[in-house]
């Protein structure tokens, strides 16, 4: 199961890079307003919805999603395959000079950033499922606000990272990536927590 998932999330990147590089083509506008709505809209809120939906898809109907924190861990094991593949193509698109002189760089950014980046926003977007699976009011809600807080850092990082100037650029993504770590781990460590062995009650 965790092999298919990581397979499926690394292939919803195919989709989802074409999907962009499409849209991308049309807009070579460079304006900070364009840039905003390309990270917030085309890349942030279009892949946390699509990391989501391997796990909503594939996962859910799965007699092996018998406890509250699986549902977290299948979300980071999507994320994980969707920033293998997508760093991958980012990494053979570029040229070969560029690759010479800034591979540093770049696998500091992207590697190792979007890594964390989609590990730790679908993180939050798991736990917050699970936390509206279990509440008795405002389930739509929480669920939302879980992906609210996902895009919005998503955006944040990428708007950071394509628009901004030096020492933002690097500021600015590292307190992101900071904050949702504490609060996936605090997450992680709660949701272990919670009674364990029968099938979650999914909607």
């Amino acid at each position: 199961m965790i092999f298919r998932v990581f397979i499926l999330g690394a292939l919803v990147a195919c989709f989802v890079a074409i999907i962009e590089s499409l849209v991308l083509s049309f807009t070579k506008d460079a304006h900070i307003a364009t840039i905003f709505l390309e990270s917030f809209l085309l890349v942030a809120l279009v892949e946390e919805i699509a990391k989501y939906l391997v796990v909503r898809v594939y996962v859910y109907p799965s007699p092996e999603l018998d406890e509250p924190l699986d549902l977290m861990l299948y979300m980071v094991i999507s994320a994980l395959g969707f920033a293998a593949l997508e760093n991958a193509i980012l990494f053979f698109s570029l040229g070969q000079d560029y690759i010479a002189q800034a591979v540093i760089k770049f696998a500091l950014l992207r590697f190792i950033g979007a890594i964390f980046l989609h590990t730790l926003t679908s993180g939050t977007v798991g736990y917050f499922i699970v936390k509206s699976i279990y509440s008795n009011r405002n389930k739509k809600l929480i669920f939302l606000f879980g992906f609210f807080i996902a895009i919005i850092s998503h955006g944040l990082y990428n708007l950071s990272v394509v628009g901004l100037t030096e020492p933002l650029r690097y500021l600015i993504p590292t307190g992101v990536i900071v904050v949702l770590a504490i609060f996936t781990t605090f997450g992680f460590i709660k949701l272990r927590k919670m009674k364990a062995g029968s099938r979650l009650p999914l909607s």
